[in-house]
């Protein structure tokens, strides 16, 4: 399996994708060049888009583990078997695991990240700071014990669904001739059928990561995605799916079955006491890509306890567990009822003058 390291024209130092200038980067001289750029230096590894190959090695298994060596420096590199990115632990130099993302692996798609480290501990820092209940020593920079910038698989489906659906909404009317009340009852049988396209309904593709989690970051706009290239790659690690389409079809229907009655019910106007009696859909021209997506995952340590947390590397979406501050809360209270309490004082003041 290739293990490519991807080294700068000019110096030869380890590059790595840039979410800044959206370009790639020296760590040691500071150059900066764009895929073309890197392409034309290079042409022979844009054929196989793998750019500055070093070298390839077969990968071992040690237990759960598998093992492969650093082009760089020869040092083993421990990974598990969805990893297709990471950086060696001796020479610190990004690396990607090129046969992880071939055949049935190779992704569509990619959303290259956003913002760098950097900014992803502000808006971290920003986010924290907006949070009423929180204890107020929770959150302090060097307490950030580790922030990664990860490109998780995710399986993105759209398809067109033909809907049709059978209900009936009844009317009351009232009214008094005299000394008698007539009540006229109004049964009306409603039908609505129609055509529906859904687009970017997201699943999770890979069983190890915190899927609640994942999904409080959601949506990423895949307008923004490109055609996938290894290069992105560089400088983050990246998951691949071990969970195939096949595991979420029967899920994906129901959603869109949700969405398609739904969508009809609005439809009906003037009854707001419609019932769905029937429905009915198929689903046509369905369509599933498989995208990496980019997150950067937190962890930080306060009092002995690990927390993680989620970031959204595009558009900088937070979701993670937070601490409650009971006495923060008590206070908040205590102060809400002490001023309404002096509003209905005044009330009852203002009345009796």
């Amino acid at each position: 399996m290739a293990v490519l390291s991807y080294k700068c024209p000019n110096c030869g130092g380890g590059m790595v994708f840039d979410p800044e200038n959206q370009n790639y980067s020296c760590e040691y001289c500071l150059s900066d060049f764009t895929q073309a750029e890197l392409e034309a230096l290079n042409p022979a590894s844009a054929q196989e888009d793998t750019p500055n190959e070093q070298s390839s090695s077969q990968a071992e298994h040690i237990g759960e583990a598998l093992i492969y060596t650093c082009p760089s420096c020869g040092a083993e590199i421990a990974t598990d078997e969805t990893t297709a990115a990471t950086f060696c632990y001796y020479c610190h130099n990004p690396v990607v695991l090129s046969g992880k993302m071939s055949g049935k692996q190779m992704p569509a798609l990619v959303i290259p990240f956003k913002f760098t480290q950097k900014d992803a501990v502000e808006r971290f820092t920003s986010w924290i700071g907006k949070k009423k209940y929180v204890p107020s020593d929770f959150f302090s920079k060097k307490q950030i014990k580790k922030m990664s910038g990860i490109y998780f698989p995710y399986w993105i489906y759209d398809c067109s669904v033909q809907g049709g659906l059978n209900g009936s909404s009844r009317k009351l009317r009232v009214w008094r001739a005299g000394d008698i009340e007539y009540t006229e009852t109004s049964i009306y049988s409603i039908r609505r059928s129609g055509i529906i396209h859904l687009q970017e309904i997201s699943r999770n593709a890979l069983q190890k990561s915190q899927g609640r989690m994942m999904e409080g970051i959601l949506p990423f706009d895949l307008k923004e995605a490109k055609d996938f290239h290894t290069g992105y790659l560089s400088g983050f690690q990246a998951e691949v799916k071990d969970m195939e389409k096949e595991a979420f079809e029967a899920d994906i229907k129901k959603e869109v079955d949700g969405y398609a009655k739904t969508l009809l019910t609005r439809t009906v106007n003037g009854h707001p006491n419609f019932s769905v009696e029937k429905f009915q859909s198929h689903i046509k021209n369905g369509v599933w890509r498989y995208v990496l997506l980019p997150v950067w995952i937190l962890t930080y340590q306060k009092d002995d306890e690990t927390y993680y947390f989620a970031m959204n590397g595009q558009t900088g979406e937070i979701c993670g567990k937070l601490p409650f501050d009971k006495k923060k809360l008590r206070t908040s209270c205590i102060g809400l009822f002490a001023a309404i309490t002096a509003i209905f004082t005044l009330i009852g003041g203002l009345i009796f003058l």
